[in-house]
């Protein structure tokens, strides 16, 4: 139970160091506090029949109580999962349905689902007798996240106490975290950006979170500014937003040594915006079933190469070709494979799927294109089930996308192939627009040519209010028409 003796450690060394702040409550917990309401969840999880290998659902906003359960469980060898709450009811059924919790806590707070348990609240209120606590392999699983949702049915990546670990491991040597550090948590704990990012590493090295409560660009600047935050994790929509703030002063965000962009591509005039204004601003990469911290990257470095997500942290490799075929020449693209401890062990239940999505000696087909340069630093080219072909050649939707979004009138982009009769695909972009923008097909043509090669302009646009996303901030194309 390597996770639990994060706490068990720092409660002893440390204790009155404050470890959770909850702001929508005002309540402080130090890691005294943290040792003492994960043995009590693990008594309660017991009292109601919970024990190794079981798993234990939570339906709830951001709370301390989703990580007084994630404890809890851990020292009874148990596994956490943390409901979307924004998944649909017959959504919500498949995922129980697919790892069977056999109890699930619930937020009254958010609308009526399917799931059954005891309300959140209750959990202060249980009874809690104390049991022995048996030795857990680090192996055990601890948490099971349901991956986005870009691709239709969700599979469940699981993470043992190993792979958070790692995580933390690779996340405090590569970023450079401190016991000082604090950082807010403004992405949902049901995904692993609001548990992995900063969440994870920041208790494995006794530093402060902030859950500060639902996420708005004036609120949030307040949060940073009055909890003096230092490193902050947000998807490019948050920063897009926070950046318009009229609130939005570097001399308000003076403590924070580093912006952290991750969870969909970040576009150069989201960088140049921050950098700009002195804020050190970088691309992070990251996905469910690995980590999520995969690279780092120095922000010096970040600006001399635009839109790099560094290199791989000290505990991972990166190829950019399956096990066996040799590796693209610079700045060629390839699928990119990575490895290392903080892989998940696989899919919940699906042996079928994490065979074909981890090799026998343990590389992880992560699903996205990327090359590296001379430098060996890699970048991002977007997700090889997006990648279209138009006249033969290959095109990679972010690049166009990048482009779009420097045109004066555009908010968001998406693009997506869609079929041609003479060249097989064209792109087709969906757009929203600035506020009080106007645009027309002439004006956007031209910008797109001014950039890109012919076969890369898009042939088709279209209009949106907004783009459909996922808790992550990614794009939803698939429910694109």
């Amino acid at each position: 139970m390597l996770v639990n003796r994060w706490i068990e450690t720092h409660a002893r060394v440390r204790g009155d160091k404050v470890a959770l702040v909850d702001l929508p409550t005002g309540r402080r917990l130090t890691y005294a506090d943290l040792q003492r309401e994960s043995l009590r969840a693990a008594y309660v999880l017991a009292g109601q029949g919970v024990g190794a290998g079981d798993r234990v659902g939570v339906y709830a906003h951001n709370c301390p109580e989703t990580l007084f359960l994630l404890l809890g469980c851990g020292l009874l060898g148990a596994c956490l999962v943390p409901f979307n709450w924004r998944l649909a009811p017959n959504e919500l059924e498949k995922v129980a349905a697919d790892c069977q919790p056999r109890l699930t806590f619930i937020d009254p707070a958010l609308p009526a689902s399917p799931l059954q348990g005891p309300a959140l609240s209750d959990l202060a209120g249980l009874p809690a007798h104390p049991v022995e606590l048996s030795f857990v392999p680090a192996e055990t699983p601890l948490a099971i996240f349901y991956t986005g949702g870009t691709t239709g049915v969700p599979k469940g990546a699981t993470l043992t106490h190993t792979s958070l670990q790692w995580n933390a491991w690779n996340t405090i040597s590569g970023w450079g975290l401190a016991p000082d550090d604090v950082s807010p948590v403004f992405t949902p704990l049901f995904h692993t950006g609001g548990l992995n990012v900063l969440l994870a590493p920041l208790l494995c090295l006794g530093g402060t979170s902030v859950l500060p409560g639902p996420f708005s660009p004036a609120g949030a600047l307040d949060v940073i500014e009055q909890e003096g935050c230092t490193l902050v994790f947000l998807v490019p929509t948050m920063y897009e937003m926070l950046r318009h703030e009229p609130g939005f002063r570097p001399a308000r965000l003076a403590r924070v040594r580093m912006w952290i962009s991750g969870g969909a591509p970040c576009p150069r005039s989201l960088f140049e915006a921050f950098w700009e204004q002195g804020l050190d601003l970088v691309q992070g990469y990251g996905l469910t079933e690995a980590g999520p911290n995969t690279f780092g990257v120095d922000p010096r470095v970040a600006k001399q190469k635009i839109g790099t997500v560094g290199t791989p942290l000290a505990g991972i490799e990166a190829r950019l070709a399956p096990p066996g075929e040799p590796e693209p020449a610079p700045g060629v693209a390839g699928e990119l494979h990575v490895r290392g401890g903080h892989v998940m062990a696989g899919y919940w239940g699906r042996p079928k799927e994490t065979a074909e999505a981890i090799s026998p000696d343990g590389w992880l087909e992560t699903g996205d294109l990327a090359y590296r340069d001379e430098d060996g630093y890699f970048f991002i080219c977007g997700r090889r089930k997006e990648m279209f072909i138009s006249g033969g050649e290959n095109v990679f939707p972010a690049e166009i996308e990048e482009a779009l979004l420097t045109h004066p009138s555009v908010a968001e982009a998406a693009v997506v192939g869609v079929s041609h009769p003479k060249w097989g695909e064209v792109g087709r972009a969906f757009l929203v627009l600035k506020p009080g923008a106007a645009w027309d097909e002439a004006s956007l043509l031209a910008h797109c040519k001014a950039s890109l090669a012919g076969y890369k302009v898009p042939k088709e646009y279209l209009q949106r209010d907004e783009l459909p996303k996922s808790a992550a901030g990614k794009v939803l194309k698939r429910d694109l028409n």
